[in-house]
């Protein structure tokens, strides 16, 4: 029997409207049990009426009833002239509590420059906590410290009081320490960020109304019924990947780009999408924008998990001859489907003028087509992995290209790994 998990909507997106826990189930039997879900990211950003938009950069989440931890990390990000920040890294965690979860949420982002330096910070650190164990009060919290934060020139100390509102005359809304926290017995929902900008009016071609938010996170826990349900599902995608490791540990890592995961009781079959706009990684990619989907069903009749990642305007390596390997398009889809029948396992590949080292990549290329580059490496176009545990789970991925290096570049060492348009589908049981 399999657990049906009843979360808030929002457990899988952070917002910035009022949080409530209306509707959420309360432990009332010793047959309950908890489910959690937590994620952080460097910045979100909406920008209503344009195709301006960047949803939780550097993506790092956790959804379930077991203890989970998850942790990504980028460079930098920059966006359409609103956003320009340095190193950012998050993490997210769930550890058990009584018969429940303690829940964590953080992200920390660098030498942040909103509005073309009208609002700067040498360093903010956010971390959303929420707890509930079944036995004492459900409680949460969201706090923020920051270094050097100057808003239209003047200067902030390391601590703001919650909710702190600034006007920028004619310019923006700026929230500081943004915290929201809701408690209805044993659910909490706690919703944080370092700063929270809504534009007043036009501004760099972006339309009023646009919003940005600086290290978004969220935290979830809250009772949840045992009932008869679909297998539960995993896997997700993401837009590009690079790193080496030595031994068990990772010497060099761009983070995730791009990505997305699934949460375990799926989607109820609406899609899920994480978009991200241009990236530049001096040396080693360009990207235009990517996209990642997930979109999964749990139920007695239909278990299926399908997850996506598209890029636009891809150059790997762009300083070498305009680009060694490049795309107009590219991505991966990989598919899971259980229905009592035989199980459904499947992925393709997706893309428009690929070329590598100057060759034109063929748009029938056959799984698994491997390319040495003379100057690189290995490259493998399409690469199709089936995972299958009897019994356990049923998966299915595709990496659009998997590159692997036989020389330093790029400030990676020789054997470091470059993955492009990575899906994966997974149904456990």
């Amino acid at each position: 029997m399999h657990a049906k998990l009843r979360i808030l909507a929002a457990a899988t997106a952070v917002a910035a409207a009022t949080i409530s826990l209306q509707g959420l189930p309360q432990a009332n039997a010793a047959t309950e049990s908890f489910a959690h879900a937590a994620y952080a990211g460097g910045t979100k950003i909406t920008a209503v009426g344009t195709t301006i938009s960047s949803d939780l950069t550097a993506e790092s989440g956790v959804a379930g009833k077991a203890p989970a931890a998850d942790t990504n990390k980028v460079a930098s990000v920059r966006v359409a002239g609103l956003v320009q920040t340095g190193a950012v890294t998050t993490d997210a965690s769930a550890v058990s509590s009584g018969i429940g979860f303690k829940t964590t949420a953080h992200s920390r982002t660098a030498n942040v420059n909103l509005l073309n330096g009208l609002i700067k910070v040498a360093a903010v650190d956010t971390t959303s906590t929420a707890e509930s164990n079944g036995t004492t009060p459900a409680t949460g919290s969201s706090s923020t410290e920051f270094v050097g934060l100057t808003i239209a020139g003047k200067k902030y100390p390391i601590n703001v009081p919650a909710n702190t509102g600034i006007n920028i005359p004619g310019v923006a809304r700026v929230t500081i320490n943004a915290s929201q926290t809701a408690t209805s017995g044993d659910s909490v929902v706690t919703q944080g960020a370092g700063l929270y900008v809504t534009l007043l009016k036009a501004r760099n071609g972006v339309a009023a109304g646009a919003e940005i938010m600086l290290n978004p996170t969220y935290t979830l826990i809250t009772p949840t019924s045992d009932t008869e349900g679909g297998h539960p599902l995993g896997g997700g995608g993401f837009g590009a990947y690079a790193f080496a490791h030595v031994g068990d540990e990772i010497e060099a890592e761009t983070g995730k780009l791009g990505g997305k995961m699934l949460p375990p009781l799926g989607t109820n079959g609406v899609t899920q999408s994480n978009t991200t706009a241009r990236i530049n990684l001096p040396q080693l990619l360009t990207v235009k924008g990517i996209e990642s989907t997930v979109t999964g069903i749990s139920t007695p009749a239909l278990s299926e998990a399908t997850v996506t990642s598209k890029l636009a305007d891809l150059k790997l390596f762009p300083t070498l001859t305009g680009g060694l390997i490049t795309a107009t398009a590219i991505g991966s889809t990989s598919h899971v489907r259980l229905d009592g029948g035989t199980p459904i396992t499947e992925g393709t590949l997706q893309f428009i003028n690929l070329r590598v080292a100057g060759k034109t990549i063929p748009v029938d290329v056959a799984p698994n087509t491997t390319i040495n580059v003379a100057g690189l490496g290995k490259v493998v176009i399409n690469e199709h992995k089936q995972v299958r545990a009897p019994g356990a789970a049923h998966g299915y991925q595709v990496i659009a290209l998997n590159n692997t290096l036989a020389t330093e570049k790029a400030g990676l060492p020789i054997g470091a790994e470059i993955e492009i348009g990575k899906s994966q589908a997974i149904v456990y049981g």
